[in-house]
């Protein structure tokens, strides 16, 4: 009796657990949640993010990481140690990590999904893809193998895919997206949730072109092969040809987060112009310091200043620290002074001698006119694009290397010197400090130094993108940077300057038979001592 019994209220159980999980799907979805989001409404949250275009992820992707260590910017101030190469591991997830997995990965796949289930959204999922790439290959530049495939689609373990992969893979989707984009002519573009091009197309496939361009000759060391592949196809076809096609998310100083987030972090005085860029800036030319940098970075300026210090920034000067320096004395008392300068700080200094006079961040420059708060946010440039010419020349794939060269240093100038910002400035200045031809004509002799030229060229149009400036920096070793003062990372490092990012501890501790893989990195494992593929030198 008792073991029917038993048996019945197993059947009993066995039907309510039916029951039960019958539903479990529609109990457990949220009613007033959307399951699926239209490209239209997707596409704009992708190109502000996957371009770490707000001002939380920006400072620990780039002022705490990437531009100290293409030395755009030094830092200044002591309770932050990444500039002496001691690694914060969650800033990296934030700032690198979940850009790519929430951000990036998630909205391209939501894009893709509703594209593929309802017509007439073709083209905003080859936008979607080249944003997709694009951020790919900059957190891949970070950080070495990644996961590519699997990462942020719902694996337990998403497999870590080899940066030599992820570049075939970049680079063969750049390529599609440019034949692609534009087939679908009936179909919205959205322009007012595109925030880099309005929803011109046309754009958009000169873009991708670019990218593959800029891709191409990434590769070109380590796969001369792949570099060639894809460089002569870009130079066969559309690429940015002028200013007006520069690539730039729209800001929005009203929305949260949505300012130009160099901007935003700039005045928590935790970073200023490094002397790398300083010495770049002033002592490339023979002729005139490089007109770029009152555009780029603000004067200092000290009122109140008594003898002794005045004697102190008079010493400074004379070791060729300061530039354009002036001081004058007091109209209200004859012993006080107001000193003016530009001057750059050295990365890596000790946290106890940040304070001192000429290292803290009052001595030192802030960012300059061109940046405001609803500034657009630079992604790609014609500029760079024209250095990318004069090195796809100077590899034998087509074109005249010194033309391209000079042109990339014109096109530099001429939007820098176009911007709304920097109106007010220009107007007061010295019009034989702003004279970009007789900078030019200072310029090292080419022939002979065509790399270091280029490279250093493309370094100083670049800023502030500091992750492009630390690939390139790491792929050709110009510009020369200069030795940080101090290294507290405990790793003896090869050629004194950090090399990656490491990986995260979310991704040490959850996928850790994958992230400590030692075949990661062509066999280097993981660490800041370990070269990325691309970087053989």
């Amino acid at each position: 009796m008792i073991k029917n019994l038993n048996k019945y209220i197993a059947l009993f159980l066995c039907a309510i657990a039916f029951s039960c999980t019958d539903k479990f799907d529609e109990m457990n979805t949220n009613p007033v949640e959307p399951t699926e989001i239209p490209p239209n409404m997707a596409i704009g949250n992708l190109l502000v993010n996957g371009n770490i275009a707000e001002w939380s992820r920006y400072q620990q992707a780039y002022t705490l990481y990437s531009s100290l260590y293409s030395q755009y910017f030094a830092n200044t101030t002591n309770y932050f140690s990444s500039g002496r190469y001691i690694m914060n591991l969650g800033w990296i997830d934030y700032g690198y990590f979940r850009t790519q997995y929430w951000e990036a990965t998630r909205m391209y796949d939501d894009i893709k999904k509703y594209s593929e289930k309802y017509p007439g959204y073709d083209n905003h999922y080859w936008i979607a893809r080249i944003q997709y790439e694009l951020s790919s290959a900059r957190t891949t530049d970070q950080i070495g193998d990644m996961p590519y495939t699997e990462g942020g689609r719902g694996f337990d373990y998403p497999k870590y895919d080899s940066q030599e992969f992820i570049y075939n893979s970049v680079l063969n989707g750049l390529d599609s997206a440019y034949t692609m984009l534009g087939q679908f002519t009936d179909q919205a573009t959205y322009g007012a949730e595109d925030v880099i091009y309005g929803g011109d197309l046309q754009k958009w496939k000169q873009l991708a072109n670019s990218l593959m361009l800029r891709y191409a000759v990434r590769v070109s060391k380590v796969d001369p092969e792949l570099g060639r592949k894809y460089g002569t196809l870009a130079l066969s076809r559309d690429l940015m040809a002028s200013n007006s096609d520069n690539a730039s998310v729209m800001t929005d100083p009203h929305s949260y987060m949505r300012g130009h987030p160099l901007f935003e972090v700039a005045w928590w005085n935790e970073f200023r112009m490094s002397r790398t860029m300083q010495k770049q800036l002033t002592e490339t030319s023979s002729t005139i310091t490089d007109p770029r940098m009152y555009l780029y970075f603000t004067k200092v300026t000290h009122d109140d200043v008594n003898e002794a210090t005045l004697q102190n920034y008079i010493k400074l000067n004379d070791e060729g620290r300061l530039t354009d320096f002036t001081y004058a004395q007091n109209r209200n008392d004859e012993n006080l002074y107001t000193v003016s300068f530009y001057k750059g700080v050295e990365n890596g200094l000790p946290a106890n001698e940040i304070p001192a006079l000429g290292n803290n961040p009052g001595d030192n420059c802030n960012i300059g006119p061109m940046f405001n708060n609803d500034s657009r946010y630079k992604i790609m440039s014609y500029a760079e694009v024209c250095f990318l010419k004069a090195e796809a020349a100077y590899l034998g794939w087509g074109g005249n290397a010194e033309a391209s060269y000079q042109e990339g240093i014109r096109a530099s100038w001429e939007y820098l010197s176009s911007l709304s910002e920097t109106q007010n400035f220009l107007s007061g200045a010295d019009p034989a400090k702003m004279d970009i031809e007789e900078y030019i004509k200072g310029l090292p002799t080419f022939t002979g130094a065509e790399m270091q030229n280029i490279q250093t060229q493309k370094w100083i149009a670049n800023y502030p993108d500091g992750c492009e400036a630390w690939a390139e920096v790491r792929r050709t070793g110009f510009p020369k940077l200069m030795p940080i003062k101090q290294n507290d990372s405990g790793i003896n490092l090869t050629n004194g300057f950090i090399k990656k990012l490491p990986y995260t501890e979310s991704e040490i501790t959850i996928n850790a038979r994958n992230a400590l893989d030692p075949n990661n990195n062509q066999g280097q494992g993981d660490g800041i001592d370990v070269s990325v593929w691309w970087d053989v030198d």
